[in-house]
């Protein structure tokens, strides 16, 4: 499969669904445009960050729902604001469920999904909670994304003329415990033709003292066609993983939707000291408590950024390198400007290039992201340009005594009829405090205490909810410690994993044999045919539209004018055009 860049500009919608149409091929037909769904975010995108949009029924349309080519839906928010969600699959790959680590635009050879809102490309986790597909065309049915701190989309989920919830599930993005509230909209738009009555919406669970609501407008009746809001707020007051539920009276029944959000572990800050050009005889010290701290990655090693809270910018970061963006050794080392290791201490943008050593009590990389988990160093540091004023500092990120993740529960089990019930025996740590249990479609693959939706713990067992059929299902277990350690998952799998197809691959060009006015290519079939039989191949130019299509090779094109060109195959199934084969070079007499 081949990826497009897409554009910013929220204008050009019709223009870059052509693009990807033509560029990719052809998906399972469809009569018109299909549309339904829901969409409830908080804009990410540069001149509206945060801005609450939501959308459902008629005002989202699906240009693209299929596994090979993935979703792009435009919604109509307001008579002045509109939004996009647009997701392709990895290079090659339908697209399936799972939890996946975005990391922004990738032009070719992508190997994760590439996501874009309202024109801006997402980085960090996405998870697809839900997804099913129709087996003879991978023509998708039904979906459910979450961007932790930004919302949710999905179709293909709420009964028509229902009160529709923007958000099925509330997931917020990491965060440090003593930093302001982030918050997230939650809309309640009723799509019946009678008022319902509404009650007070609130927070239940084991975590219910993390996460807050405000702000409601939802009053003791919402008209037929109307809409209300309240705000849910996450702060968390423990380390790791937190889930609650938020909970409201509709009508008759009760409606719930699950909350779910995690707080960095230890101690994180840094500071700075020094008399010369960077420091200025000033101490500056910032926390996660006082700055918005992140870490990315760079070049061979990260940089360590704390941003002011009232948004003027970085106090204070560092950026560090090692071979290989590998952790840097315990003990301490010597850096260099140009060496295997360096450091660069910023303090309110002034910074020098620098030699010294950095002294390591910690240094941890996570497995999965490849970023630090846990640091604690301090480091001296003189500017390259012949200044005698050291600069001095700490760095800490998730500086914690205790690193050891707790032993995962055993021995799970789920029953094998509804209602469903997972069972496990406790972990085998002694510090293990709680269990975070968690529902997630598919094999449960990169499953983080944050995937899926989580189940209500009881002692050591969980009801299942009901689940659609013809799905796999897991159950992630994860015990957590007093610090906030997690464990590893582990998991129990129900249900059968279905069918997904998505178009051929790209078919090899073995030979050409050029003629007056013709041109005779053989070809071998691609090394998948997405699930489906291949039912024909195209042979075309790329100057000109010189087509012929057939069931086997060779294949020739007649007709052709003199003079050079390129050819290419495609091989087509019931899902569409697959990926072009690799164009040939021809010269025509």
């Amino acid at each position: 499969m081949q990826r497009i860049a897409r554009s910013a500009a929220l204008g050009a919608a019709v223009l870059l669904t052509a693009a990807l149409v033509g560029t990719i091929g052809a998906g399972p037909a469809e009569a018109a445009t299909p549309t339904g769904g829901v969409l409830q975010i908080l804009s990410p995108h540069y001149s509206d960050r945060g801005t609450p949009q939501f959308a459902d029924g008629a005002n989202v349309q699906r240009y693209l729902s299929d596994t090979t080519r993935g979703i792009d839906a435009r919604m109509t928010v307001s008579s002045t604001s509109s939004a996009s969600f647009i997701l392709t699959p990895p290079d090659d790959k339908p697209l399936t469920t799972g939890v996946y680590r975005l990391v922004g635009q990738q032009p070719y050879g992508a190997k994760v999904p590439t996501l874009a809102i309202n024109g801006e490309y997402m980085y960090g986790e996405f998870d697809i909670v839900d997804i099913a597909s129709d087996p003879t065309n991978g023509t998708i049915t039904r979906f459910d994304g979450v961007v932790p701190g930004v919302g949710e989309f999905r179709f293909g989920e709420d009964t028509a003329g229902s009160v529709v919830f923007g958000a099925r599930n509330v997931v917020f993005a990491k965060t440090f415990i003593g930093l302001p509230k982030t918050v997230q909209v939650e809309t309640v738009h009723n799509t019946g033709t009678a008022a319902v009555t509404l009650g007070t919406p609130a927070v239940v669970g084991v975590n219910a003292s993390s996460f807050s609501v405000s702000g409601s407008t939802c009053k003791t009746a919402l008209a037929a066609g109307a809409t209300c809001s309240f705000t849910i707020g996450f702060a968390p007051k423990t380390p790791g993983p937190a889930t609650a539920a938020v909970s409201m009276k509709v009508g008759a029944t009760t409606r719930s939707g699950p909350l779910t959000g995690s707080a960095f572990l230890g101690t994180t800050g840094i500071t700075s000291s020094g008399k010369g050009i960077v420091d200025q005889g000033k101490t500056t010290k910032v926390t996660a408590a006082n700055t918005a701290m992140t870490v990315v990655s760079g070049v061979s090693g990260w940089t360590f950024n704390a941003d002011r809270l009232d948004g003027s910018g970085s106090a204070l970061n560092i950026r560090l390198t090692s071979p290989n963006s590998r952790p840097l050794p315990v003990g301490t080392t010597k850096t260099t400007v140009s060496g295997d290791y360096s450091l660069v201490d910023t303090v309110n943008s002034s910074s020098c290039d620098s030699n010294g050593t950095v002294t390591v009590k910690q240094f941890i990389n996570d497995p999965v992201t490849g970023l630090p988990d846990t640091v604690d160093m301090s480091f001296t540091q003189y500017c390259d340009n012949g200044e005698k004023y050291p600069q001095t500092g700490t760095l800490q990120w998730q500086a914690r005594a205790d690193v050891t993740a707790p032993a995962a529960p055993t021995s799970v089990a789920v029953s094998a009829t509804s209602p469903r019930k997972v069972t496990w025996k406790a972990s085998a740590s002694k510090d293990a405090k709680s269990v975070v249990a968690r529902l997630v479609q598919g094999s449960g693959a990169n499953a983080t205490p944050q995937s899926g939706t989580p189940l209500t713990v009881t002692g050591t067992s969980a009801a299942v909810p009901s689940v659609p059929t013809g799905q796999q299902y897991t159950v992630a277990l994860f015990a957590v410690d007093a610090t906030g350690n997690v464990s590893k998952a582990a998991v129990v799998r129900f249900g059968t994993a279905p069918v997904t197809v998505m178009t051929p691959g790209r078919p090899t060009i073995t030979s050409t044999t050029n003629g007056t006015g013709s041109a005779t290519v053989a070809f071998t079939a691609p090394a998948s045919d997405g699930g489906l039989p291949i039912t024909s191949y195209v042979l075309s130019t790329t100057y000109g539209s010189y087509t012929v299509s057939g069931t086997s090779s060779p294949l020739t094109l007649t007709g052709l004018p003199s003079g050079n060109n390129m050819v290419r195959v495609t091989a087509v199934n019931a899902a569409g055009n697959g990926a072009a084969s690799y164009a040939v070079p021809i010269s025509l007499k």
